[in-house]
């Protein structure tokens, strides 16, 4: 799942992920906890400046959260000064924006099982 409310970089990085073999949720507006606990993603990639709020406002809520504590998050940003607030909040995983490819498709296999790819 990716929360991001910019279309273009939402849209990349789906692109990114479906060549590696990765179903992407994408997100641009609120979402809710309960979504979150009702979807299960395999991970969450959030943006730290969303226009309906903080990025680590929604990490410290689904890491506060019993059904959805174990989902991984991972939070970019285009200020480096965000890598330890995304810590602070949770964040299993900081990527500065713009992102490496990389970069991202090496946290997306770390957290995503292989099995859990599109077949």
């Amino acid at each position: 799942m990716i929360v991001e409310d910019d279309v273009d970089t939402l849209d990349l990085m789906e692109t990114i992920l479906h060549e590696q073999g990765y179903a992407v949720i994408k997100v641009k507006r609120e979402i809710v906890i309960a979504e979150i606990a009702g979807i299960k993603p395999d991970l969450v990639i959030i943006d730290y400046m969303l226009p309906f709020g903080l990025g680590t406002e929604i990490c410290s809520a689904i890491k506060s959260n019993e059904t959805t504590k174990g989902i991984p998050v991972v939070m970019y940003s285009a200020n480096n000064k965000i890598r330890d607030l995304a810590k602070q909040n949770g964040a299993d995983a900081y990527i500065p924006k713009p992102f490496d490819l990389e970069q991202l498709i090496g946290l997306v296999n770390r957290f995503v099982k292989a099995d859990h790819k599109i077949p």
